[in-house]
């Protein structure tokens, strides 16, 4: 995306360290383009961290699951807004950018039906361990 930024694999051991020893749950929602880079963090991240779940896209994945050492871990949760929506967007403004490719200011759909994407993770009272991640598509 032609930003420059520090690397996100070194920053989230930074903050980790920072944090670990004063938190039970750390969440982290990563957000980026790449869905590679996505599920590589969340491999990273395993046992470091509560959860970790991808943003941007705005479309859900359908691969929720633990990973192997304990962290819940979605690429993407995707959104809450209009159904009939381009990620939330006016869908003839959002056609035109691409049919034209000129500049349209993008506006908020006005559709009334609205879906709302997310996760719950079920943790274990006790330990604070994750028990299990659930989609949710409402």
């Amino acid at each position: 995306m032609n930003v420059l930024s520090d690397n996100p694999f070194v920053k989230a051991d930074e903050i980790i360290e920072k944090i670990k020893d004063e938190v039970h749950l750390i969440f982290i929602d990563f957000h980026a383009e790449a869905t590679a880079e996505k599920i590589a963090m969340g491999y990273y991240l395993d046992g470091k961290v509560t959860c970790i779940f991808g943003t941007h896209t705005h479309v859900q994945t359908a691969d929720e699951q633990l990973l192997e050492n304990g962290t819940a871990y979605i690429t993407d949760i995707g959104m809450t807004g209009p159904k009939k929506s381009v990620i939330g967007m006016d869908v003839d403004a959002s056609i035109k950018r691409f049919v034209t490719t000129l500049p349209e200011k993008y506006r908020v759909s006005d559709d009334k039906e609205v879906i709302m994407n997310g996760c719950i993770v079920r943790l274990n009272d006790e330990s604070c361990r994750v028990e299990k991640i659930d989609r949710i598509k409402i």
